[in-house]
């Protein structure tokens, strides 16, 4: 009769030749004798996982890892069965485990880069990343994993060439070889843009009217009107239409000065008394009040290279309904990089630092958006049911796509200034759960029944105020 190491190492050898059925009565027949013997519970774990229960595997391998922590392998692929089920702060840890036990642990370490990428901590994935291929300069996945971080970044002419590298050390590699004609293809568009700048080195943006809606509810948010209107003026040939909706004098004077604020057009709707912007009722008289075919919308605290400006217009020009200036990466600019680009009008320094800054969100659909303004208005403009911050956004893009009209990206990230944030800015605010349960209502209505509502004008309503 063969003792337990033996049958283990029987148990490996099938399962090293792809005898998995072998593999596991072997594996489980070393449980049936010792039901806390930490290899037989890792592999068999892992077969689970490959046959399907990946729960099964993932409490097997945590059980393997419980009685026997010395295992880097069975650390390793408890991460990537954790990492597989989008427990990716648990998967963290345990690459993070499996790198203790053994510190040149490449694949160990392309997953854990790949982790922290995924929850927008880029800054410590390069961490991870530049010196495993410093030590393995042949590691394909790990070019090809830098070239998808500055392909996130909007640098695709930096994604082109480490998707050359990786093509070079591995020319079957046809993710790479994918994703570098797509760069490729990025970097041309980019390159026609800043080419087709004019002399003063503006883009020509005079087909569109960027929509500034603004509250001044902090000392944060005059200053950032001012860098943010003082930065699109700078890039671009365009008009900006700041708008307003509180009662009493503007404040758009005092935010800019005169000679910023004589640039620019403005839309004062003095009936909302109280400290909540109604920011969907004011979007859409200012879209109304637009003359250009096409509209952006553009929040007081963002800012997006100034290229993906015009993208954005092409992709309008070329029939989306709507196209985000963005890839969905909103990326929280603080502290003094703020004050930086308030003296720098750029948006290159915060391009350089932004991995090390918080990504709020990979997929958002908030703080600028680019609108065909004609299909914007048919669609019912903005939904006036939403009152202060949230989830009008959400909402837009969600009709909008349900009435078969295309919706965009561009590549590039955003970036957020930091501001103070009174209630009116966080789900603090006395109308999140209605503005959640009017995003969730529109989720359940078909084609036809958006069509009726705003046919019936149910997507209006009158500019917010404390009469109600």
């Amino acid at each position: 009769m063969a003792t337990i190491d033996e049958a283990l190492g029987i148990a490996l050898d099938h399962l090293k030749a792809g005898r998995r059925a072998a593999a596991a009565e072997l594996y489980g027949r070393v449980l049936d004798a010792d039901p806390d013997n930490p290899e037989a519970l890792h592999r068999l774990g892992l077969l689970a996982a490959f046959g399907g229960d990946r729960d099964r595997g993932v409490a097997m391998i945590a059980r393997s890892v419980e009685l026997d922590g010395g295992d880097a392998d069975a650390q390793f692929n408890l991460g990537a069965l954790l990492h597989a089920a989008v427990r990716t702060e648990e998967a963290i840890a345990a690459y993070r485990r499996a790198l203790v036990l053994r510190p040149d642990f490449p694949d160990a370490e392309y997953h854990l880069s790949e982790a922290l990428q995924a929850i927008g901590r880029i800054g410590e994935a390069l961490d991870v990343l530049d010196p495993l291929l410093a030590r393995h300069p042949h590691f394909v996945p790990g070019w090809r994993q830098k070239g998808d971080i500055e392909a996130d970044l909007g640098r695709p002419g930096a994604a082109v060439s480490f998707y050359e590298m990786a093509l070079a050390i591995d020319p079957d590699d046809d993710g790479s070889r994918e994703r570098l004609a797509a760069q490729a293809a990025a970097y041309r568009a980019r390159r026609a843009v800043l080419d087709g700048a004019g002399p003063d080195g503006r883009l020509d943006l005079r087909d569109v009217t960027v929509l500034v809606p603004f509250r001044a509810d902090s000392g944060d948010r005059k200053r950032n009107l001012r860098w943010i209107v003082s930065f699109i003026l700078k890039h671009a040939d365009t008009t900006v239409l700041i708008g307003e909706d509180k009662a009493g004098p503007s404040d758009v004077a005092d935010a800019l000065g005169p000679e910023l604020a004589a640039r620019c057009r403005h839309l004062h709707l003095t009936g909302n008394d109280t400290p909540f912007t109604h920011k969907a009722h004011l979007l859409n008289r200012m879209a109304e009040a637009a003359e250009t075919p096409i509209v952006a919308l553009h929040d007081t605290d963002i800012v997006v290279d100034p290229v993906q400006y015009a993208l954005a217009r092409d992709a309008v020009r070329g029939g989306a309904a709507m196209a985000f200036p963005y890839n969905g990466m909103f990326f929280w600019i603080l502290g003094r990089e703020v004050h930086r680009f308030g003296h720098t009008l750029s948006a290159a320094p915060l391009n350089a630092v932004c991995p090390r800054f918080p990504l709020m969100h990979r997929n958002s659909p908030g703080g600028g958006a680019f609108f065909d303004r004609t299909a914007l208005l048919e669609a019912g403009g903005y939904n006036e049911r939403f009152v202060s911050w949230g989830y009008e956004d959400d909402e837009i893009v969600e009709r909008l796509r349900k009435l078969g009209r295309r919706v965009e990206r561009v590549p590039g990230p955003l970036y957020h200034l930091e501001h103070a944030r009174p209630e009116n800015s966080t789900d603090r605010n006395p109308f999140i759960g209605a503005n959640i349960a009017e995003l969730e209502r529109i989720r359940a209505m078909d084609a036809d029944a958006l069509r009726a509502e705003i046919a019936a004008g149910r997507l209006r309503r009158p500019l917010f105020s404390s009469a109600g």
